[in-house]
């Protein structure tokens, strides 16, 4: 009798536990509100807060098991306003914002029908997970669907010929941050750190006398080719072209390089025995400008590169243009004198 006592004592003890533990959780909710927050942007682009042709594709998780893991889906959004950027939160959780921008994205991105869509709108980067391209709407979606593209460099460009073209590491300018364990306050604003996630290269083969020097860079983990050109008795530039990381969130915690490998190859139209090729290690940074100089002299057999690196400067010293193969190049702002990013 007294072990079904027990018994009985237990499961009453287990049962109001339980009724306490929903009674907590009841009482934690009903204490929650809803508090609207704006956002804003820090790090290495400052920009107004007025419309522009940048894209901001944003990413908000929160905890609900109020546990401070983040992991959780909550909204998603993709604007060219910063002044748009508030969101309703509830209070008692903690949040994570991931956010990449593309500057210019408007001009530069394919902006359409992709691929087997339902609807039209900006594909990659923007993307959804449910393989649904993002329309432009300056608020927030609430719910578990997600941009699944805006921690990866590859972006669906504006193609003459096509209509689009996936790059992945496209002619962009990106950036991107994250910031992680906010609690919302009322009147508060999450401040999101944003890197600049991209790389430049300028390659210049200089003439030669007969023949030609062709230039190939290729990168080490992909076999990707990044450059390809010549030169005959005419030097080559490139130009100063920009490049997106392949992985921007990676570029954005640890800022790793990209090693490439740089084959040139001299081929004279008068003596065989002047050819002569060579191999050469060259490493890309993160906001670096790394130019690189071919030349050759083939009546003494003697040829190589050498390496200049500077890094871009501020960023609203800085013209990127179009040229005519759809690349953005660096140059000089002709309206540099009191001219206004």
């Amino acid at each position: 009798m007294k072990k079904l006592i027990s018994i009985f004592t237990f499961f009453f003890a287990l049962l109001c536990f339980a009724a306490c533990q929903k009674t907590d959780t009841k009482l934690l909710e009903e204490k929650s509100e809803y508090i609207i927050v704006h956002l804003g942007m820090s790090g290495d682009l400052q920009t107004k807060g007025i419309a522009t042709n940048n894209l901001y594709g944003i990413n908000v998780y929160y905890d609900p098991e109020r546990d401070g893991n983040s992991n959780t889906h909550y909204a998603y959004g993709l604007f060219d306003n910063k002044e748009d950027m508030s969101i309703t939160l509830l209070s008692g959780y903690t949040y994570k914002f991931e956010c990449t921008l593309v500057k210019d994205g408007k001009t530069m991105l394919y902006c359409g029908q992709y691929g087997g869509n339902a609807f039209s709108g900006y594909a990659k980067p923007f993307q959804t997970n449910s393989s649904a391209s993002t329309q432009l709407s300056n608020s927030f979606v609430y719910g578990t669907t997600y941009l699944s593209g805006i921690t990866s460099g590859e972006a669906t460009v504006k193609s003459i010929s096509t209509g689009y073209v996936n790059q992945t590491m496209p002619s962009l300018q990106r950036y991107y941050g994250e910031i992680e364990g906010y609690t919302p306050v009322v009147g508060g604003t999450v401040v999101i750190p944003l890197k600049k996630t991209v790389f430049a290269a300028r390659f210049i083969i200089d003439k030669v006398p007969e023949g030609q020097l062709t230039t190939e860079c290729v990168i080490d983990s992909s076999s990707e080719i990044l450059f390809s050109g010549l030169a005959t008795n005419k030097l080559y530039d490139s130009g100063a072209i920009l490049y997106s990381y392949p992985d921007v969130r990676a570029c954005w915690l640890n800022e790793p390089t990209i090693p490439t490998t740089v084959n040139w190859e001299y081929t004279s139209s008068v003596f065989s025995q002047w050819n002569q090729s060579g191999v050469k290690d060259v490493t890309f940074k993160r906001n670096k400008l790394t130019t690189i100089t071919i030349s050759c002299v083939p009546d003494n057999a003697s040829g190589g590169i050498s390496l200049q690196e500077e890094a871009f400067g501020e960023d609203n010293n800085i013209f990127l243009y179009l040229n005519s193969d759809g690349v953005i190049v660096v140059g000089v702002d002709p309206n540099e004198e009191g001219g206004d990013d």
